[in-house]
């Protein structure tokens, strides 16, 4: 029985699906310091400052393209080895860069997942006053995009925050 460095659930989506997914990205050059990656976001995101629903529509939180990238990796490994003819050593050999690349994008796309996703929580907890529990709640029962969930809380959430100073009294407010 061949030995096989790549587990069977590694691969979740099939060839055509991770294509067309990074048919959305940018393609990227080499670079020997990110030789990992292949494909960038290619949008710039935008100051913490700016507008949250204009970080929403500039695709601030959207999905990274890691996860694909990975994928990708995954299903160019599995073209380069052949189980039935390669011993386990061989595998390994042809296999590590592939691997290491795979290893490399997972971590970044859990990095900037978790970034991303406390970046909405902390956008949408200090422009309506809900707790972050709260939210959580709210998101993983809405069945909609991120743009309609943000109308959904304008019209059925307070967006009039007072701020406060360090003392936690209102600031006055200098038009």
């Amino acid at each position: 029985m061949p030995f096989r460095f790549i587990r069977e659930d590694a691969i979740k989506y099939p060839r055509e699906v991770v294509e067309k997914h990074l048919l959305r990205f940018k393609p990227m050059n080499y670079n020997r310091f990110m030789w990992w990656r292949s494909h960038t976001d290619g949008n710039i995101p935008l100051s913490k400052k700016s507008p949250l629903k204009d970080r929403i529509e500039n695709g601030d939180f959207g999905e990274s393209s890691y996860k694909w990238q990975a994928q990708l990796a995954l299903y160019n490994a599995l073209d380069k080895v052949d189980l039935k003819t390669h011993s386990c050593h061989n595998q390994l050999e042809i296999l590590q860069v592939d691997l290491a690349r795979y290893k490399r994008l997972m971590e970044d796309f859990n990095k900037e997942e978790s970034s991303r996703l406390e970046s909405l929580y902390k956008s949408f907890t200090s422009k309506f006053q809900i707790t972050k529990d709260d939210l959580i709640d709210l998101l993983c029962e809405w069945s909609g995009d991120l743009v309609s969930f943000y109308i959904y809380m304008c019209k059925n959430y307070d967006t009039n925050i007072t701020k406060t100073n360090k003392r936690g009294r209102p600031k006055k407010i200098v038009k």
